[in-house]
């Protein structure tokens, strides 16, 4: 016989007595079991239990913990009251650990302690996540680790992004990961595998009543049964009286209410409020401060006496995680207040000081600017922690608690800035709520540019009416006037309306001349750029060009403009600066750039490395615009190197960004790269594909900067393959007014390439010497490859050998020195056909993932695994994972081996560093 449960256990599913298996859960159990097996042979996983409340996750949780004797334990439950305080679950989580944390990379250890509150700084959210990571793999390295994180939908949001992030990163690591979720709530762990909890069935349900205390008539059973609709739960708390004043239409919610709502009705006011405290707050000394201060003497004592609540190593634990949410909510809003207001005068210290804001705020009836005032400061000091959403939630509850509609709209603006990022349709309705309060012409014009940016973010049609518009409105200063034309001329840009966007251009430059709206110059700039105004982009460039942190930023501009030493020499300050201070977003974001400088300059393992590092911390960091961005670049480097699936790859990862984005142009490259590889690949009609809808929009527009189009001498040689003459003549034309026009030296160059491919028998030489005079004293080492293989074939089909070999000789090396596999085999091929033997063949290179790239890179500059593990965010197994995987690859059995390869990679060593 199965033993009875008496009243007030612990266990919150029947465990069936000697055998320890779950009734009805073997499906479920099996997993959970093969979860903490893997574990223990170094194949970490993690494992997310859905269901709705009562229905068993939080028993299969336990039972989890019985079956992991042998594992370190660490658990964390989230509790909505706290689910606005970051970083409060991820403390609890790490506790146990904290003395561990000397053993971290400096950054990591100062970022956690900092998250945790353990020491003043300003953590950045990435480091805090790969703190934690560090933090488990240290654990680990000592015994196997067991994760449990009940309730997880109520963690803070900081905490629950830093535990995804450091699970997501363990790979053969001794920790297991078990989360428990109800459903109907999103999260961070929604990327995890999930099991799903279904109701008992009938059988099992029966199993589950015998273990009840007492013994359910049988004329109730049937009705009890039909009651608990499968909740495990309500089979063992639902009063056998009850069963038949519930409908069986009810919710989960609504039968856990009844069911333990007369037990909590039952108690006496004093521990009803008692109750009331415990559930508003989890710290129990602070619960029996403020239980002293309205006078109750040990109210809890009734509460444990009936099961509701034990105390646990000091720590009060409720019968179940969903009893304290039903005190909580059935609480009636009087108590509930006097509660929050009790647990606020027991808060007095310096480190309870935004847990007091928010009790006061909780206890408020209606306006009250001091708490308000308080909440605002609880806001910056968890931005400076890096609570970015709990900053958010606390500025929108001071907003709700300001008297008057100005500082209300201020209060809404902020909370809409410091949400935008993580929910972008949540800031729109804060923006949209704050646009009547805000009188003040520039807290309008504030809410007006956020509102536009993240509607244009989220990919909605937003018109520059709404920005010209405001800019009228009297009583702008210029910087708020920049930031209204800026994003007029930004949208006009992307519109390919150059022509638009330069006649409003004059207008932004003069806004723009102090504090931060001095950024918008480079916009003014860009527009004059692409109109064609060179008279005024050349300067204002030149002017700009002095603060390194704007070149940085504007580097695409200074790419077309062919001003690379500028962009490189801004690029190596900036990246210097910004590892320093550890600024991930900024990182990511120049070395996306830095990929397609080096692309540009024909330095593909350079290319590879900066994009390699910035793809994966890009999506680390959750950007996809500079993921994409980077991927476009690796893209190219796969075409030209005839790698096909990588380069296939890649080129999707970037149009999929490009969606998200609204980044036309970073589309265009990817289409590029794909053209590229279909012209290696002697595919000329596909590259026509994909090529002729880019000609086709920039035909249509008023761009006429030859920089944004590097694609067009590309589908005029597909076209030339093709014999497409009509096409050729009519695009060539068109590109060569806009190349002569700008004076550009690699657009001039692709264009007498052009012109030598079209020329007859007796006039090819001289737009081809023409191309190589332009190109020679260039950095454009691909271009110059490629036009004197261009120049040597054709050299060679006038039989001119002796002239052709120079051509292809040189074209060959070049294109061997970086890799680009079938452009060195067409060379070699037109060598043999000259008479001349190749000794060096083309061998293409294996396609290592960027992650794989960027490890072997810093293998290459003698980092040890742990050091490159803390450097690029993951554990060191899971560092030796990928170079088991590199090493297969490239048939290699040493860290030499691959440093070797990687310095023959970049033919050119790496300028930035």
């Amino acid at each position: 016989m199965p033993e009875r449960l008496a009243s007030g256990v612990s266990l919150v599913v029947a465990v069936e007595y000697g055998t320890g298996v779950l009734i009805g859960r073997d499906r479920e159990l099996r997993p959970v079991a093969t979860l903490l097996e893997e574990a223990r042979r170094g194949r970490s996983g993690t494992l997310v239990l859905a269901g709705e409340a009562g229905v068993g996750k939080t028993a299969l949780l336990e039972e989890a913990r019985r079956l992991a004797p042998d594992m370190l334990l660490l658990a964390a439950t989230g509790v909505e009251s706290e689910s606005e305080l970051p970083f409060a679950s991820l403390h609890e989580l790490l506790r146990p650990l904290l003395e561990l944390l000397p053993r971290l990379p400096a950054s990591q250890g100062r970022a956690l302690a900092a998250a945790l509150a353990l020491e003043d700084g300003k953590p950045d959210t990435l480091s805090v996540g790969a703190g934690t990571l560090s933090l488990l793999v240290e654990a680990a390295d000592e015994r196997p680790v067991l994760v449990v994180l009940d309730d997880a939908q109520w963690l803070d949001r900081a905490s629950a992004q830093a535990i995804a992030f450091a699970v997501r990163r363990l790979s053969g690591e001794e920790v297991a990961v078990l989360a428990a979720v109800r459903l109907g709530f999103a999260t961070a762990f929604e990327p995890f595998p999930q099991l799903k909890l279904e109701p008992l069935a009938r059988a099992d349900a029966r199993r589950v009543l015998r273990l009840r205390s007492e013994s359910v008539p049988a004329a109730a059973e049937s009705r009890l049964l039909a009651a608990a609709a499968g909740s495990p739960l309500v089979l063992l708390e639902l009063p056998v009286e009850l069963a038949h004043e519930l409908p069986m239409s009810k919710t989960p919610q609504e039968r856990l209410r009844r069911t333990f709502a007369p037990r909590i009705e039952s108690l006496p006011a004093a521990s009803r409020l008692g109750l009331l405290l415990a559930a508003a707050e989890r710290d129990p000394q602070a619960v029996r401060r403020a239980a002293a201060a309205l006078g109750l003497d040990d109210p809890l004592q009734p509460a444990e006496a009936s099961g509701l609540v034990q105390m646990d190593s000091g720590e009060l634990v409720f019968r179940h995680p969903v009893v304290r949410s039903l005190v909580y909510a059935d609480g009636r809003p009087s108590e509930r207040r006097a509660a929050h207001r009790a647990l606020a005068e027991a808060l007095l210290g310096e480190a309870d000081r935004d847990r007091r804001a928010w009790h006061l705020a909780a206890a408020a009836e209606g306006v009250d600017e001091e708490v308000a005032a308080l909440l605002e400061q609880t806001a910056e000091r968890a931005a400076a922690r890096g609570g970015i959403a709990a900053r958010a939630q606390a500025l929108e509850r001071a907003a709700r608690l300001t008297p008057e509609g100005v500082d209300r709209a201020r209060r809404l603006y902020r909370a809409a800035f410091a949400v935008s990022r993580v929910d972008a349709e949540r800031a729109l309705e804060l923006v949209e709520e704050a646009l009547p309060l805000a009188q003040d012409p520039l807290l309008h014009a504030d809410l007006v540019v956020l509102g536009g940016q993240i509607a244009r973010r989220q990919g909605a049609d937003v018109s520059e009416q709404t920005f010209l518009r405001e800019a009228k409105v009297e009583g702008l200063d210029d910087e708020r006037t920049a930031k209204l034309l800026h994003e007029v001329v930004d949208l006009r840009l992307y519109a390919l309306d150059a022509a638009g966007a330069a006649a409003l251009a004059p207008r932004l430059e003069a806004m723009a001349r102090g504090g931060e709206a001095r950024m918008f110059r480079v916009t003014a700039a860009s527009a004059y750029l692409l109109a064609g105004e060179r008279e005024r982009a050349t300067p204002l460039f030149s002017e700009l060009a002095q603060e390194p942190e704007i070149v940085a930023m504007a580097a695409w501009d200074y790419l077309w403009l062919e001003w690379y030493d500028e962009l490189r020499a801004a690029f190596v300050q900036t990246l210097r600066t910004d590892r320093a201070a550890g600024n991930q977003l900024r990182i990511a974001f120049i070395q996306s750039a830095t990929a397609h400088l080096e692309l540009r300059c024909g330095r593909l393992g350079a290319s590879a490395a900066a994009a390699a590092e910035a793809i994966p911390l890009a999506e680390a960091i959750g950007t996809p615009a500079f993921a994409g961005t980077a991927s476009s670049a690796l893209a190219f480097v796969h075409a030209w190197r005839g790698q096909a699936d990588g380069c296939n790859a890649l080129a999707e990862a970037a149009l999929a960004a490009s969606r998200k984005t609204g980044d036309s142009y970073q589309a265009a490259v990817a289409h590029h790269a794909l053209a590229l590889l279909a012209l290696s690949e002697n595919r000329p009609h596909d590259a026509i594909l994909e090529l002729v809808p880019l000609a086709r929009r920039w035909a249509a527009s008023t761009v006429v900067e030859p920089g944004v189009l590097p694609f067009m001498p590309d589908l005029i040689e597909a076209y030339v393959v093709t014999g497409a003459a009509p096409e050729v003549t009519r695009w060539l034309g068109r590109f060569s007014q806009i190349a002569t026009e700008a004076n550009r030296t690699w657009a001039l160059a692709a264009c007498a390439r052009c012109e030598g491919l079209l020329a007859p028998a007796d006039a090819f030489e001289t737009p081809f010497e023409r191309a190589l005079e332009l190109l020679e004293p260039s950095p454009l080492g691909l271009e110059l490859a490629r036009t004197r293989l261009a120049y040597g074939e054709r050299l060679r089909r006038q039989a001119r050998r002796r002239e052709a070999r120079t051509q292809l000789r040189a074209a060959h090396e070049a294109f061997a020195a970086v890799g680009a596999a079938p452009w060195q085999a067409r060379a070699a091929a037109e060598l043999r056909a000259t008479g001349e033997q190749v000794a060096r063949e083309a061998h293409p290179l294996p396609v290592l993932t960027p992650q794989e790239l960027h490890i072997a890179a810093l293998v290459a500059e003698g980092k040890t695994n742990k050091e490159i593990a803390a450097a690029i965010f993951l554990s060191p197994k899971t560092i030796e994972y990928h170079l088991a995987n590199t090493f297969r690859k490239l048939d290699i059995h040493s860290r030499a081996e691959l440093a070797r390869i990687v310095a023959l990679d970049a033919a050119v060593e790496p300028v930035v560093q």
